[in-house]
């Protein structure tokens, strides 16, 4: 850490040396989404291309309050006749953006941080427009559960990596759910550590991933 320091690095959470855990996990590919639309939406219209659905709002949502914009959204997504599975996500602020609000389906009590787990909500003006969304569908365990690198080892390594740049600020390091490959028609998900860097000089921000089994990068 000495030489992380010496780089100029800030590292805004405090990190933890403990091993978490998590699993290999599977999702069989299926349309269960267009299935549950066909039957459930209203208020929205819709298509569905490549296991995603896009909704366009026939009234548009208006955000009261920009910093939180999940107390407006919250009772949107808890809707079925709006959303499918909503119950499933959970409001993400680390990953969301004045125009796009982004909720995470959860597994194991874990966010995914890949698409295919996500509803992603489009602002403009301070309106919800629509949303696009993709499910994960009777995920089940592969193998046991298995012990995970730490958090602090997780910063270490990507600074081993030099994918941390000099005079930059490692603004969170968080836990969750990353889509692999695709086998045998299911999408298989493992923990990663997901890392969010911003360079103190460009002011650009850029988002890191670690396989939080082996420590191998996975975002190049």
């Amino acid at each position: 850490m000495k030489s992380i320091r010496n780089d100029q690095i800030e590292i805004n959470p405090i990190l933890s040396n403990r091993a978490s855990e998590g699993y290999y996990l599977a999702s069989p590919n299926s349309d269960d989404l267009k299935n549950k639309a066909d039957t459930d939406l209203r208020y929205v219209t819709w298509t569905y291309n490549d296991h995603k659905l896009t909704g366009d709002f026939t009234t548009l949502i208006k955000i009261n309050d920009s910093d939180n914009p999940q107390k407006t959204l919250n009772s949107v997504v808890d809707d079925a006749s709006l959303i499918i599975h909503g119950k499933d996500y959970a409001y993400s602020k680390e990953l969301s953006s004045k125009n796009t609000i982004v909720y995470t389906q959860m597994v194991h009590g874990k966010p995914i941080y890949t698409p295919e787990g996500q509803l992603r909500f489009t602002v403009k003006g301070g309106y919800v427009v629509g949303y696009t969304q993709r499910h994960l569908a009777k995920i089940h365990q592969l193998r046991e559960v298995k012990k995970t690198i730490s958090q602090r080892r997780a910063v270490i390594l990507l600074y081993q990596y030099n994918k941390i740049p000099a005079n930059s600020t490692v603004k969170w390091v968080k836990l969750g759910y990353t889509k692999l490959l695709t086998a045998n028609n299911n999408t298989i998900l493992i923990p990663t550590w997901n890392v969010k860097i911003k360079n103190d000089s460009s002011g650009i921000v850029q988002y890191r991933r670690l396989n939080a089994f082996t420590g191998a990068i996975m975002d190049d």
